[in-house]
């Protein structure tokens, strides 16, 4: 399996969980390496806030342990606003000016925790800040997580939430997706769907593999991935990369999903004039997030069975006008030979 960066692979675990993660080592696809420390602070734009909104989520270790009641203080430009989390993790801040200066700081049990100084720009901006401890006993004023439930699971369905995201990126010559799926049960009971999920990758996927953060309950096989039931209250991730192959300026992401899918985000790394071309794209827009240029969308809510069809365009590719002339010279050359060889003047000088 080929090499890729693990500021890319991180980068689209870190789109699943609200980062962009834009340094690091050399990790395999497959075997990619993402400590959740390292999401922390890092932003990410979010086309599903309105311009000018701040979003921090303050966790404890993983994304299993939400901490509500802490204390987020808010800097724009020197002065500071304080806002408790909530029951989610979450604390926000609305209606601030293009080009204002925040930084987001929470303290959990004397661990002083700081999210990355930026500039606001043209979208909204997620954090989430990461707290170390057992995840045994939560922060004063926080509140446990919720405990999973005992018990058989119970027929019922799931979904792709709104958290999901697809990222794609052109390097090394290659087109590289990345999905970062969130399987939603919103029961409070383990579900069983009547088996195990089975996604579908395009049929021209290559070297498909999971990604660090993914469940351990689902496996890739070719261009299949495979989701073991039954599936746990809350979310389920379901982080995998793969290359898609392309002639010519244009890919094509074709994607069928095996169940109902609420609208969730699509980015791409922009390389040149790539760009992300569908009808089913609503508020696309182009930003640069830490000196990265992203063009972003929002894919709309798809029922089971609907396809998703997206262009990734203006990707840098050969000419094959050259190839195509060199075989078809070849093609000409062979056929004069034949004619040459048993054509009517060669039969003539046989007889």
């Amino acid at each position: 399996m080929r090499l890729l960066p693990g500021a890319v692979v991180r980068l689209a675990v870190g789109l699943a969980v609200g980062v962009i993660a834009l340094v690091g080592p050399v990790v395999t696809t497959a075997s990619a390496q993402m400590d959740i420390k390292q999401a922390s602070g890092v932003p990410l734009p979010d086309t599903s806030l309105p311009a000018g909104t701040v979003s921090v989520r303050v966790v404890r270790d993983s994304f299993a342990n939400n901490l509500a009641g802490v204390d987020v203080v808010f800097t724009v430009d020197g002065s500071s606003k304080t806002v408790k989390t909530g029951e989610s993790g979450r604390a926000q801040v609305d209606g601030l000016k293009s080009g204002a200066r925040l930084q987001a700081v929470a303290t959990v049990d004397g661990q002083r925790l700081e999210s990355q100084v930026i500039t606001i720009g043209d979208t909204a901006v997620r954090f989430v800040l990461v707290a170390s401890g057992s995840g045994n006993a939560p922060a004063a004023g926080t509140a446990p997580a919720p405990a999973m439930p005992q018990g058989p699971a119970i027929p019922g369905k799931v979904i792709i939430g709104p958290q999901s995201r697809i990222v794609t990126d052109y390097s090394d010559e290659r087109l590289n997706v990345y999905y970062a799926l969130q399987i939603v049960n919103g029961s409070s009971s383990p579900v069983d769907v009547g088996g195990p999920l089975l996604i579908d990758l395009p049929a021209e996927a290559r070297g498909a593999g999971m990604m660090e953060q993914s469940t351990p309950q689902a496996k890739v096989n070719g261009s299949r991935v495979t989701v073991l039931g039954p599936f746990a209250p809350g979310v389920t991730s379901v982080n995998v990369a793969f290359e898609l192959p392309y002639s010519g300026p244009t890919a094509h992401l074709r994607q069928k999903w095996p169940i109902e899918a609420e609208p969730f985000g699509m980015f791409g790394l922009k390389t040149g004039d790539l760009d992300l071309v569908s009808e089913q794209l609503s508020t696309k827009q182009s930003s640069v997030q830490q000196g990265q240029p992203l063009v972003m969308g929002v894919l709309p809510q798809m029922p089971l069975g609907q396809a998703l069809a997206v262009d990734i365009t203006g990707l840098p590719h050969h000419a094959v006008w050259p190839r195509n002339i060199a075989l078809g010279s070849a093609g000409t050359i062979t056929l004069i030979g034949l004619w040459a060889a048993f054509g009517p003047s060669s039969r003539r000088r046989r007889a």
